[in-house]
């Protein structure tokens, strides 16, 4: 697969426009027709679109994005309460936000303006395309929503989609979720039926770096991403949530899930020479302290004698797991630091493995995700869902483990004996706060790598139990905000459409479905 780059002028981001690729002849040149034209067609443009450096790991997202601002909010991170320690960098903050429309949404308009223009053969055939590309763009989209609000949704990219330039207008977050729930259950209906050519699908698993021309997984991303973002607003609109996630679990044939580790929706590179790979990137954004979080470590994990943690983290000097604890000042962690007393993310499974693959979406987040809902709503055996959550948990990271491109120890999956002493543990027996069991348990399994997914369930569940110290050292910043603010290119370059939601854009202002 050939690395898909599109060169583009960030200026007017969000503005309606695709900038990526300011002439006709660059987007010829990215994406050149197997027939010989030189034009863009909607395969190339699918598997553009795939390729997402805020999904695959990259050293800039990691380094400056989120391990330090996200992977502290969700308490992730090993991280001190040093001045300014919860505050935004607006500019690292707007790459995030630039990213989306430049690369995700600009490509999805452009691919649905070619789509647009096909005759009724070729329709039929690459709607396929078209229904998958659109799976991607509601998991990003309900990324972005989950950081910062309200965004610019329904009118951005309309340079693409219209070939006029005009200023994206702020869609309310709500609607927008509410919006694509209702589409991903259509694309999923559509998906369990179609049955296109023999030469379309072949297309398809030639151009399909994700899931391999497999439409029985798509449909398992797709129906996965509707139980996520189900359960995300099911404590701000719980008749709608349960309705839908219902008529999944309830119909298994007709909405498959993600059920094994095996089935994972990720973007996994074949070798370290694939395109799909940015060598050391890893290595470079986690940096050379990737210190682990305490409460993570030293509250959660070890105390149960969690079998992840071989692959989580390095042991001290002293052979245990512990990681920095956030009440510590600077002197204090040097003196750590130099003692060798805190544990690091192990560098097998995480900072030396350059096969780290981009992580779309786990059957341990599936499994927790319909723990919850059977918990709440009595839809089935909940006990039994959070424990094949934390074996698909364990499976999953001892499999990243096992493939690492690192040269160093690859650690031995645990016995089903540990297995089942580790379930038996009190502070992880099902029986008790099963919730907040679940909750954390999830949490857990997102690592530092999902801490945007991480970040939005500790905000809607209120569960998991951490607390932030006081930043008393800054000004604007005192403890975690409740969501990220907008970037300044959005009030300088679009300003009368962000005015209209100005007024919200604050450090506490909550995403409609953090109500608790």
């Amino acid at each position: 697969m050939k690395r898909i780059i599109i060169t583009c002028l960030l200026g007017l981001l969000s503005l309606g426009t695709f900038l990526t690729g300011c002439k006709q002849s660059e987007i010829d040149s990215a994406y050149i027709n197997p027939s010989g034209a030189v034009s863009a067609d909607v395969q190339r443009l699918w598997a553009g679109m795939l390729f997402n450096e805020r999904v695959s790991p990259r050293y800039w997202n990691l380094y400056t994005f989120l391990i330090p601002e996200i992977g502290t909010y969700s308490q992730l991170n090993g991280f001190t309460t040093t001045n300014g320690v919860y505050e935004q960098v607006t500019a690292y903050n707007s790459d995030r936000w630039n990213v989306y429309y430049t690369q995700t949404m600009a490509r999805y308009r452009e691919l649905e303006k070619v789509y647009n223009t096909l005759g009724a053969e070729d329709k039929a055939g690459l709607q396929l395309f078209l229904e998958t590309a659109r799976i991607f763009l509601y998991d990003q989209t309900g990324q972005m929503i989950d950081l910062w609000g309200d965004i610019p949704f329904k009118t951005a990219g309309q340079l693409n989609a219209q070939g006029t330039i005009s200023l994206a207008t702020y869609d309310n977050s709500k609607t927008t979720y509410t919006d694509m729930l209702t589409d991903l259950k259509r694309i999923s209906d559509y998906l369990a039926t179609a049955t296109p050519s023999s030469f379309y699908t072949t297309q398809f698993t030639s151009y399909d770096y994700v899931n391999k021309g497999s439409i029985l997984k798509w449909r398992k991303y797709c129906n996965s991403l509707i139980l996520r973002l189900a359960m995300r607003i099911s404590n701000a609109d719980e008749t709608t949530a349960k309705a839908l996630v219902t008529t999944i679990l309830n119909n298994p044939n007709q909405y498959p899930l993600v059920d094994s580790a095996s089935e994972s929706i990720t973007i996994q590179p074949a070798t370290t020479t694939s395109n799909l790979v940015a060598v050391n990137d890893m290595r470079n954004g986690f940096g050379v302290n990737p210190y682990a979080p305490s409460y993570l470590i030293d509250n959660v994990m070890a105390p149960a004698n969690d079998p992840r943690l071989p692959v989580y983290f390095t042991t001290n000097a002293s052979g245990k797991y512990t990681g920095v604890v956030n009440t510590w000042n600077a002197t204090q962690l040097t003196a750590a630091q130099t003692a060798n007393a805190v544990s690091r993310w192990d560098s097998t499974t995480f900072s030396e493995n350059n096969l780290f693959p981009g992580i779309l979406m786990t059957s341990a987040e599936s499994w927790f995700n319909k723990a919850e809902a059977y918990e709440r709503w009595g839809l089935g055996n909940a006990k039994t869902a959070y424990e094949s959550g934390i074996r698909q948990s364990i499976a999953f990271w001892y499999g990243i483990n096992n493939n690492s491109s690192y040269t160093g120890k690859k650690d031995t999956a645990p016995t089903e004996a540990q297995i089942t002493a580790f379930l038996a543990a009190p502070s992880i027996a099902y029986g008790t706060d099963n919730l907040k069991k679940i909750a954390t348990q999830k949490w857990v399994d997102y690592t530092v790598m999902q801490a945007t997914q991480a970040w939005a369930e500790a905000r809607r569940t209120k569960l998991i139990g951490f607390t932030f110290p006081t930043d008393n050292g800054s000004a604007t910043a005192k403890t975690p905000p409740t969501r990220l603010l907008y970037p300044t290119s959005e009030s300088s370059l679009n300003t009368a459409n962000y005015n209209s939601v100005s007024a919200n854009d604050k450090l506490t202002t909550t995403i409609f479905w953090d109500v608790k």
